[in-house]
Parts: structure tokens; sequence; C-alpha cells
């Protein structure tokens, strides 16, 4: 907590220290940081449900992954996108125009290759999350997730400084971005110490279970989604009970 409202800290100083209109205000960046902070409180409760259904109702990763885009789907089309087409907005009179959109992907192959691209990104990100879920537990997962913005904001001063200023999504080293750093640093280090990667003296770290197996794809196939379904979910069970 303490590194990441330094990073937010960052962010409203050097809001406030632009002159040039395009910067956000200051009570814009405290808005758009607290829809994030939002975001995240749903998102770390999913993955807390993810890690229920995997140790204590022992549901394969890869099918509650399926179970999740099957959702995710099924809201977007019948929910979001009627609510986006009767909200007023830019996108020929709506919020958003689905109809426009099928348009542009069907007349742009590099677009339609784009967005298979980011499906296919999505896919392994969930996957790869489901599996520190399993491995690890959703604290770790949520930490990782946080500590994930270390890495873009590193891109970021990269593109700006070694590829090209003038992109925009690069990112610039502002008068205040030593108290970002010193955020992610905190925050760094706080995930070591909680990972036991880096032990301090006097601490108490308890002893690690072992890691749970993953399963297969091949349970996807399985046509319920209750251990003992398939066989390696049986033995599974079978070794959790011995």
């Amino acid at each position: 907590m303490i590194g990441i409202c330094l990073v937010g800290w960052a962010n409203v100083l050097n809001s406030q220290s632009e002159a040039s209109s395009s910067s956000a205000s200051a009570s814009d960046a405290l808005f758009g940081m607290g829809l994030v902070v939002a975001a995240q409180v749903v998102q770390a409760a999913q993955m807390v449900v993810e890690e229920k259904l995997l140790k204590d109702v022992m549901l394969p990763p890869m099918k509650i992954v399926g179970y999740e885009g099957v959702w995710g789907s099924f809201l977007s089309v019948f929910v979001v996108f009627p609510i986006c087409w009767f909200l007023p907005g830019t996108d020929n009179g709506h919020g958003e125009d689905v109809g426009d959109t099928i348009t542009m992907l069907k007349n742009n192959s590099s677009l339609a290759s784009l967005l298979l691209l980011y499906v296919f990104s999505c896919a392994t990100y969930n996957v790869a999350g489901m599996a520190v879920t399993s491995n690890l537990s959703a604290v770790h997962r949520t930490m990782m997730e946080a500590s994930r913005t270390i890495g873009i904001w590193i891109i970021d001063l990269c593109v700006h400084y070694l590829v090209n200023p003038e992109i925009s999504f690069g990112e610039a080293w502002m008068p205040y971005s030593y108290v970002q750093l010193i955020g992610f640093l905190v925050l760094l280090s706080g995930q070591s110490v909680y990972g036991a990667v880096l032990k301090v003296p006097g601490l108490y770290y308890p002893v690690q279970s072992p890691i749970q197996r993953w399963e297969s794809p091949r349970s996807v196939l399985s046509p319920m989604p209750l251990p003992g379904a398939y066989d390696e979910g049986t033995i599974f069970l079978e070794e959790s009970k011995a």
C-alpha cells in the first residue's frame, strides 16, 4: 500500500507541475487512480474466488479459464454491448457502435489480426495467472499484478529516450519521477519479503506446503466440472486424502 500510494502521489505531483494543457489535472489524476483502485479490488476478489475453486473445489485451472471466457463473452454480447449502444457518445451517436466495429474488422485485415493477437495474449495471460494462483496463492498473484507496472514504466522510459521521444506511449523522466521510483522499490522489496525471497531476521516464515500438480488441458474435455470426472482429478483427490 505504501508503494502504490507513493506511485500515485508522484503522478499527482507531476500533474501539478506540468503547465501544458495536454496533461491531466490533479483532480483528474486522483479520480482516475480511484477508479483503478476500485478495479483492483474487484480483480483481487476474482483471484480469491479462483483460489477457492482451485484448492477447495479442486476444479482444473484450464476449465476455470474456459468458464470465465464463456461468462465474459455472454455478458459482453448481451449486457455490455447493448448498454454501450444506448449510451450517447461520439461513435456515430453511441457510446460504442458495434456494427461499425464489425465493418472495420471486415475491411481491415491488420485490425482483425491485432484483435486475434489480443485475444491470444489475454488467453495466455489468464492461463499463466491461474498457474500462479494454483501453485502459490491469490496474494502472490495480486502482488505480481501490481509489480507488473514497474516493467511497463521502464519500457516507457526506454521508448522515450532510446527510440523516439515523439511516440505517444513513451514517458519522460518528470520532476517527481524519483518518488515513483521509490514507490516501485518499496513495492518490489515488500513482495520479495512476503514471498520469502528476502528473509528479514526476526520474522517468522512458515514452511511451504507441497505444490499442487497442475491439471493437463485434456481435463477440459471432461463433461463434468467436479473432481472424479476425469482420471487425473481422481488420482489427485486420492493423494490428498492419503
